[in-house]
């Protein structure tokens, strides 16, 4: 009875002494998740890619349900029989240890499995007093979980090799496969591994074989084998498949930080094709002296991304081939003047067929000039678009007031668009300034999706905001303008488009031909391309022909849409009515010419007076489309026409002009040309000090400057005045 009395009182002061030491102590159960490894799978949810965890290990964790009852069977019979039986200290195995270790040279361990996950939290010396804790910590973890929460621990931190760790890790390491698919002999073998790492993990010349039997023969005298199952597996040979671990899409490997499993949207017999193109493009391209290329691609419906190629070769260092040239900024060039013409529809600004002016322009010093530098004139909005013309793009920009295009990219949340509109002024819609080639592509499936904008992912059971910005009426309309354009503006690619489907497709190159773009779409997909130099470096001419975005970026993305297959076309939305419209320059009376025209119901067509700037009325004076400023006089905007300045069209501003000093002065003569938008045509031109010049508007006159800088100025009978500088130099 007193022997019953003093164990209980051991027992209960043990009890307090281990409560108290748990309180002080307690356990730090951060410490048995230790960072993980990333799998990254493709849609069809085929493993494509491995990351390292943050500490540089190959760190798998085992799944519930691969724990099968041959793993769990053959890691306890082998590292700890009596699992289930004890509370993480095995008394008995203790006593042995001591035994054997005081009476023989060949050492022998005590530690249970949950003594093993306790030493794994910290991995130091094994000392007496390291040990003394590990047996504390044990007694912990059988408090806070259960049996098979530590045996998952335990074949999660289990050391395999090098920076190989878990037993998960191991099976697709050595083998190449998961848990569930190894065999009773394989398990065998990966099960001997944690004793003695670096001794029994797979190297040239090591015989598995004998590993995995030396360890079923102990388990099978044990009894805790199945003679059927252990003559079976003894009989199996096995053998490593070490193979580098996977590591495709390395630009999305570079994005995804999380330590898990990462389905993605990614449709890799699509990935390694685009991957090909761009590659075998860019090889192509070097003599133009572009060796960077990337591409997207995007199904439209859910917004998911299916290709995604960063660059030509993300292990070519020499050209930097880790920049991800998706998320770099770079110029759009002329991409995004398909949105300033949707809008414009909507505003009713133009109709496909409307007339629009190609004429030069100047913009608070700021000229814009077309990419061939010449001026087509009067054009349709559809012949505008289509041959990429700039000062049409720009001046409806100018006329779309708030609804601009700076105001459409706001709403995407461009991130890049980070200062006010005047920062950008017109330059904005010729792609003078940056924006990643995915955040462009998105703008493109927008009009696909009928004007709704959504961001695209890599992401399975992605969600982001949608929002509408366009109508599904101008963006069909803006589809069938950019699909039709006229093939032989596109000779240079026309061997790739022979036999593809109807695509609305828009180029676009950088000044100095830096970027150069090609943006396509179906109601299917949207595909971006793009090629040029990381550096920043321009392309250089190649038998005297340029780099462009239709001749260096169309045929990548045509050959895309050929591996896409069969695409069909928008349907035509309800709301675009058929009507005739005047294609009159100055609509004066009843119209004298008119065209059948496709509408957006309840949108009422209008120009408004500023649209006629007096660039545009000056050309058509000089093509005498109408005869005299006058003639306008019964016309609504006469009297804001009326208030504009004159224009002075020769010479240019702040232009250098260079003469032969051996002519005479009569050869040498500055063209002056200026015109008045006064009833009274008389002007007076006005140069540097001298006594004014009587001249008539619209009318040339000669006059000699003397090599130095000039202030002009031409003066109406209104009192207003337009002033520019020239520069004379003679050599």
């Amino acid at each position: 009875m007193k022997a019953i009395k003093h164990s209980l009182i051991i027992i209960t002061a043990m009890l307090l002494l281990f409560s108290l030491l748990n309180y002080l102590y307690p356990l730090d159960k951060a410490r048995l998740n230790k960072p993980k490894s990333t799998l990254i799978y493709d849609k069809n949810k085929h493993l494509i890619s491995v990351k390292l965890s943050p500490d540089g290990f190959l760190r798998i964790p085992l799944k519930t349900p691969e724990l099968s009852n041959n793993i769990k069977r053959i890691t306890l019979a082998y590292e700890d029989q009596h699992f289930e039986q004890h509370f993480g200290i095995n008394p008995l195995s203790i006593v042995r240890a001591v035994w054997s270790n005081m009476t023989n040279s060949r050492k022998v361990g005590a530690s249970t499995i949950t003594m093993q996950v306790a030493r794994m939290m910290h991995h130091k010396p094994r000392t007496l007093s390291q040990k003394l804790i590990e047996m504390f910590q044990a007694l912990q973890l059988e408090l806070n979980y259960s049996k098979e929460e530590i045996l998952t621990f335990y074949l999660n931190n289990a050391p395999y090799g090098g920076n190989v760790e878990g037993f998960t890790s191991a099976s697709f390491r050595y083998f190449n496969l998961p848990p569930s698919s190894l065999s009773l002999s394989q398990i065998a073998y990966l099960t001997s591994i944690p004793k003695n790492p670096n001794a029994n993990r797979p190297k040239k010349k090591r015989d598995i074989n004998s590993i995995k039997n030396r360890l079923l023969r102990r388990i099978y005298k044990l009894g805790l084998l199945k003679e059927e199952d252990y003559l079976r597996a003894k009989e199996e040979n096995i053998s490593t498949d070490i193979k580098d671990l996977p590591h495709q899409i390395p630009h999305l490997r570079a994005q995804i930080k999380s330590q898990e499993e990462v389905y993605t949207t990614i449709d890799m017999p699509l990935q390694h094709k685009v991957e090909e193109l761009v590659s075998s493009h860019v090889k192509e391209l070097k003599k133009y002296g572009i060796y960077n290329g990337s591409a997207l691609v995007i199904e439209n419906k859910s917004m998911n991304i299916l290709a995604y190629v960063g660059s030509q070769d993300f292990y070519d260092s020499r050209h930097g081939g880790q920049n991800d040239g998706i998320r770099a900024l770079v110029s759009p060039g002329s991409t995004l003047k398909p949105l300033v013409y949707a809008k414009a529809l909507e505003e009713g600004l133009i109709t496909p067929l409307k007339k629009l002016y190609d004429v030069p322009l100047f913009i608070d010093g700021y000229k814009p000039t077309n990419y061939s530098k010449s001026y087509m004139g009067e054009v349709t909005a559809t012949e505008a678009l289509q041959f990429s013309l700039n000062i049409p793009a720009v001046e409806l920009d100018r006329l779309l007031h708030t609804k601009s295009l700076y105001s459409i990219l706001k709403q995407a949340n461009i991130y890049s668009l980070t200062q006010p509109k005047s920062y950008y002024g017109a330059s904005l819609t010729l792609g003078g300034w940056g924006i990643s080639l995915k955040e462009n592509a998105q703008l493109f499936a927008m009009l696909s999706n009928a004007g709704v904008y959504q961001e695209a992912s890599f992401l399975q059971n992605h969600q982001s905001k949608s929002q509408k910005l366009l109508s599904p009426q101008s963006s069909y309309l803006i589809a069938n303008i950019l699909a039709d354009a006229p093939r032989l503006n596109f000779s240079s690619s026309w061997e790739y488009m022979k036999n593809m489907p109807r695509i609305a497709f828009k180029t676009g190159t950088s000044a100095h031909a830096k970027d150069m773009l090609t943006i396509g779409y179906t109601p299917e997909y949207t595909v971006a391309v793009w090629y040029g130099n990381f550096s920043g470096k321009a392309s250089r001419p190649y038998n005297q022909t340029y780099a462009t975005g239709l001749k260096v970026a169309s045929p990548t993305m045509f050959k895309i849409f050929k591996e896409l297959g069969k695409q069909s076309w928008f349907q035509e939305p309800k709301g675009i009515i058929k009507k005739k419209v005047c294609q009159d320059s100055i609509q004066i009376g009843s119209c004298k010419e008119s065209v059948e025209d496709s509408l957006i119901k309840g949108v009422k067509p209008y120009t408004p007076c500023e649209a006629m700037r007096a660039e545009v009325l000056s050309y058509l004076i000089k093509n005498q489309t109408i005869e005299h400023f006058s003639d306008l006089s019964s016309h609504s905007c006469y009297k804001t026409w009326k208030n504009y300045k004159p224009l002075i069209t020769n010479p240019i501003h702040d232009k250098t002009y260079t003469h032969n000093r051996m002519l005479p002065k009569e050869l040498k003569k500055t063209m002056l040309q200026c015109y008045s938008f006064e009833e009274n045509q008389t002007i007076y031109w006005l140069i540097d000090n001298e006594e004014p010049i009587l001249g008539v508007s619209a009318q040339p006159l000669y006059h000699y400057l003397s090599p130095k800088k000039h202030t002009i100025s031409c003066l109406d009978e209104g009192a207003k005045m337009q002033t520019i500088n020239v520069f004379l130099e003679e050599w």
